[in-house]
């Protein structure tokens, strides 16, 4: 009895063993559980995975939540100090970075050598706009990691970030030291002295790093385009880049990058003249080469902003020169010719798209149509001649008002048996609305009658029968044009022009039902359909104007008519297609006050609101918007509509 005294754990192990019970304050009968080794590892399971929750919640930014969850979390003292971190993470989310800064400071008290916690207090320090203080947490945090060199561009880009420049160069030099590596960061060096305006030496920092590796050119560019360079504003810079660049030991990407700020400036005269010369030697051809394939893919993107209005202009006129040059007889390397030709086809796409023609949009289109034949005879099987060529003859069509030259240019790619079978298919339905366009409407209905009915091209077939079936309508054949546009719009639902087919069908099937209208009313409406075929913009408006003017006099205006709602919704648009947005914005308002319950009223108010706003009429834009929200919340673009008032003051 004295051992069981003496030795209480051994009096457990044994009651726990014979499965003895143990017994309350009550006197009840209270059973010991048995332990569970999988108890404890399911527990720890389980709180990792609320943990790899919680992390997920702070990268979604999912604030309201996560601290909901943290909350629970720290009830758990054992994770404490993994949840540091996270309630760093959390105060910086909400923008309390003076706790950030505090709960920091508390655990490294504990952690002096936690690299983690000195980046989150240098963060936070420089939101508070402490820059002093956190450049000595930098300091202990690149002293705490355990690799100099990437915590040193951790340190840096949390300093750029923050808009300090003059502590960005200052790291730098000083991490310079102690890498033993002068062109530490000589990027990120060359964007802070910009910033600070000391433009001769982040002129030095480029040329050095371009010189050290040539093959950073991309990067470099990236780099000071977006780092803060101003075209215009910093001669200096540019004065500089271009001196060094005339220097006998400079490299190929120097050059370039002096050409690229020129083009920035909207001077592709200066451009050309500093890069020609590198045209001399294979590495200069393969350098022009890849820096201009790189500015035909971003020319999609190029904006045109007040600062530099003549940069797309100017991009487009030096390429055309750079990569017409290596397209051409004078480049001796086959496979340079090909690509450049291939880029070169698809500046002239761009080129069409943006409207970037220059002062003489004749002699563009000229200039594109040699470019694109010189293209076809270096590399017939580039992904952007046929496409290009397309753009040009609607352009020439539609823009230039010449349907008869896009024709014969249509007709000669007709020739071109390495054409696939999808660019003969648009060839040929680009060929027929051209036809249309130029009045030939016999060889137009041929051109298309053959191509709806070839099996293979049924996308390119039905918009041919779409267009077959508006001829029938402007030739006064109503009960054809009526069953084509039904088949039309049920053959291929999704297409582009399925909703207008279906539309017209519905008002002829309407109009020859109609007493007070009748084919004699769709006849005169069919007027308008043939110039608009035909793309004489000026008929047509006159036989809009005058087909709304008979109907207003033919028709009972206390029933619904669809025709002379769908001819004054036209020619509002065609009013403003010609800028005359107030007579726009009038009818407009006609369609909706006396057609409330017809198929145009919405859509109406919203090219209203658009005029208004274009007009500077901010405040009766917002009115026709909100009633347009009020009176039609079933219109098919509301969600559009909304935004637009939100977007207005």
């Amino acid at each position: 009895m004295r051992f069981f005294v003496q030795q209480p754990l051994a009096w457990i192990v044994i009651c726990l063993a014979l499965g003895l019970t143990a017994t309350s304050g009550q006197g009840q009968s209270l059973p010991i559980p048995p332990r569970s080794p999988g108890h404890s590892a399911a527990r720890v399971v389980d709180m990792r995975r609320r943990l790899v929750e919680l992390d997920r919640l702070l990268t979604l930014k999912s604030v309201g939540r996560a601290e909901s969850l943290l909350e629970d979390l720290a009830q758990h003292s054992a994770l404490e100090r993994e949840l540091v971190f996270r309630r760093i993470r959390l105060a910086q989310l909400r923008d309390d970075h003076q706790k950030a800064v505090d709960i920091c400071r508390v655990a490294l008290a504990g952690q002096p050598l936690n690299a983690g916690l000195w980046r989150s207090l240098t963060s936070s320090l420089l939101a508070v706009d402490h820059p002093d203080s956190a450049r000595l947490a930098a300091t202990n945090f690149i002293s705490a990691s355990p690799n100099k060199r990437s915590a040193g561009m951790v340190a840096v880009e949390l300093f750029q970030q923050a808009e300090r420049p003059a502590v960005a160069v200052a790291l730098i030099d000083s991490l310079r030291g102690v890498l033993g590596d002068g062109l530490f960061m000589g990027r990120q060096k060359a964007v802070a002295l910009l910033a600070l305006e000391r433009y001769e030496e982040s002129a030095d920092e480029v040329v050095s790093d371009l010189r050290s590796n040539p093959f950073n050119l991309s990067l470099v560019r990236s780099e000071i385009l977006e780092g803060g360079y101003h075209p215009g504003k910093m001669p200096g810079f540019i004065s500089r880049l271009d001196k060094r660049a005339n220097e006998p030991d400079h490299r190929h990407a120097e050059v370039i990058f002096a050409g690229n700020l020129y083009l920035m400036e909207g001077d592709s005269e200066q451009a050309g003249e500093r890069v020609r010369p590198l045209f001399s030697n294979r590495t200069g051809k393969m350098a022009v080469l890849q820096n201009s394939t790189t500015l035909s893919r971003e020319l999609p993107l190029l904006e045109v902003t007040s600062d530099h209005p003549d940069e797309l202009q100017a991009t487009v006129d030096y390429l055309l020169d750079m990569l017409g040059w290596l397209a051409s007889d004078q480049c001796y390397d086959p496979g340079i010719r090909k690509r450049a030709a291939d880029s070169l086809a698809a500046v002239c796409g761009t080129a069409l798209e943006r409207g970037v023609l220059g002062d003489n949009p004749q002699e563009a289109a000229d200039r594109f149509s040699e470019v694109l034949k010189q293209v076809r005879r270096v590399n017939p099987q580039s992904k952007y001649l046929y496409s290009s060529q397309l753009k040009l003859a609607a352009y020439t069509r539609d823009v230039l008002h010449q349907p008869a030259v896009a024709a014969r240019r249509l007709e000669n790619m007709l020739m071109d048996l390495d054409m696939p079978l999808p660019g003969v298919a648009l060839v040929r339905l680009s060929l027929g609305e051209s036809y249309l366009a130029a009045g030939d409407t016999t060889r137009g209905r041929i051109v298309l009658t053959r191509l709806g009915r070839d099996p293979k091209f049924r996308k390119a077939g039905g918009h041919a029968h779409y267009h077959l079936a508006r001829l029938d309508l402007a030739q006064g054949n109503l009960v054809t044009a009526r069953d084509r546009f039904a088949v039309v719009a049920m053959d291929n639902p999704a297409a582009p022009y399925a909703n207008d087919a279906l539309e017209l069908g519905l008002a002829i099937t309407e109009e020859m039902d109609n007493p007070s209208g009748g084919p004699e009313l769709m006849l005169r409406y069919s007027q308008s359909v043939y110039y608009d075929l035909v793309a004489d913009p000026e008929k047509r408006v006159a036989a809009l104007e005058q087909f709304i003017t008979d109907a207003l006099v033919l028709v009972d205006m206390e029933e619904p008519q669809h025709l002379l709602e769908r001819a004054r919704f036209e020619l509002a648009n065609a009013y403003a297609e010609q800028g005359r947005l107030d007579e726009a914005v009038v009818l407009f308002k006609t369609v909706v006050r006396d057609h409330p319950r017809g198929r145009f009223p919405a859509e109406s108010l919203m090219q209203e609101s658009r005029l208004q706003l274009e007009l500077g009429q901010d405040d009766q834009a917002k009115e026709t918007l909100q009633l347009l929200l009020a009176q039609y919340p079933e219109y098919l673009f509301i969600d559009d509509a909304r935004d637009a008032v939100r977007s207005l003051p």
